[in-house]
């Protein structure tokens, strides 16, 4: 897309100093009869002008654009290409410093040190994405400060490229515990795994044996003494819940404070339980508030990405009511396994979570570096 404007000059420190002491050297030649001083001064502050001119040529119709993908994941390295070209083409360009307003307010900058007569320069880059947004476009502004730094010329446009960042994923302890849905999950609630156990040991092929089962190693060893292809065997897979229903709200018994970064915070640790439940093979629902209270499945890959990629563009919901809460959790399936998540703290909600045949994992969300048992003091 072409620049929405035209170059704008500002005067840096250095030129307001070339500009005085021009001045300065013009007052004092003249006052002295000195023309040779004076015609230096002169000169001096003729450069000035000269050089927002000459700025302004260096910038004018730049484009930047971009090739990259449409989906990205906060705290994943994003790849992108850059381009920046003079439409139409024209002189070369130099020094040119390019800012570029990413989703969820943060900026990335990028240095294009020469662009070639009527080519196009390009540059490669990882970005690192920090918070989760939605842009339509990507909003960038083309700055430098040739020649000699004593103007700083500026010229805005944006890319017609629409991103979406979902929100970094964050995988609670309390999901990885060791027998928590044997402990935690009624027996009429589960069901036989999909996913096999620990290989146990090696056997030889046999007919109706999956091709996904057989070990290469030791099939090339077997082969290599003139035997057949080598299967793994595997212990029978474990129990898991045959459904999951992941709740998130943001109501609160009493005034509590509101914080903006446990929302966030609370909106990564959402995704990731619903990826590591996707992962674990277990069919999984979302129900939030955020949502009206609409339910979301997650049961395949798709799914989870549709799912993700909506977390990126959500918004808190203010005015949850504890009815509405209790209501939801009462049209549950009675055998579906229940996770309730929230961005306020779980003393302030626990009352109201009802009682239930398979009792109710309540996951609790805590700020990167934030310790959830500081260590005494010592005395």
């Amino acid at each position: 897309m072409a620049p929405t404007e035209q170059p704008r000059a500002e005067l840096s420190q250095r030129g307001a100093l070339v500009l005085a002491a021009g001045a300065v050297a013009l007052v004092t030649g003249m006052a002295r009869t000195d023309g040779v001083l004076a015609a230096c001064a002169l000169l001096g502050m003729l450069m000035v002008p000269l050089a927002q001119w000459l700025g302004k040529r260096n910038l004018r119709h730049l484009v930047l654009t971009c090739q990259a993908a449409h989906r990205a994941t906060a705290g994943q390295k994003f790849p992108v290409r850059w381009s920046l070209r003079r439409d139409p083409g024209g002189a070369a360009a130099v020094e040119i410093d390019v800012r570029v307003l990413l989703p969820g307010g943060s900026r990335h900058d990028c240095h294009f040190p020469r662009m070639e007569h009527r080519e196009e320069s390009q540059l490669e880059e990882c970005l690192d994405l920090t918070q989760r947004g939605e842009v339509s476009r990507l909003v960038y502004q083309i700055s430098s400060l040739f020649p000699l730094g004593l103007w700083k010329l500026t010229q805005s446009g944006a890319i017609e490229h629409a991103l979406r960042v979902a929100p970094r994923p964050v995988v609670s302890k309390k999901l990885t515990i060791s027998g928590l849905w044997r402990e935690g999950v009624a027996t009429a609630g589960t069901s036989y795994a999909t996913n096999a156990g620990e290989i146990r040991g090696l056997r030889a092929w046999r007919a109706g044996d999956s091709l996904k089962r057989i070990h290469p190693a030791a099939s090339a060893r077997s082969f290599a003494r003139g035997m057949s292809l080598m299967v793994a065997e595997t212990d029978p897979p474990g129990f898991s819940p045959r459904h999951v229903t992941v709740v998130f709200h943001s109501y609160s018994a009493d005034r509590a404070i509101i914080r903006p970064e446990m929302f966030e915070r609370a909106l990564g640790y959402l995704a990731g339980t619903m990826r590591y439940l996707w992962q674990q093979s277990m069919p999984a629902t979302m129900i939030a508030d955020f949502d009206g209270w609409l339910e979301q499945s997650c049961r395949n890959r798709r799914e989870l990405q549709d799912l993700l990629e909506h977390l990126a563009c959500v918004r808190r919901q203010s005015s949850t009511e504890l009815h509405e809460l209790q209501r939801i959790q009462a049209q549950l399936d009675p055998q579906s396994s229940l996770i309730v998540l929230s961005d306020m703290s779980p003393d302030h909600w626990r009352s109201a979570i009802v009682r239930r045949e398979i009792p109710t994992i309540i996951l609790p969300v805590q700020l990167a570096g934030v310790r959830s048992h500081p260590h005494p003091k010592k005395r």
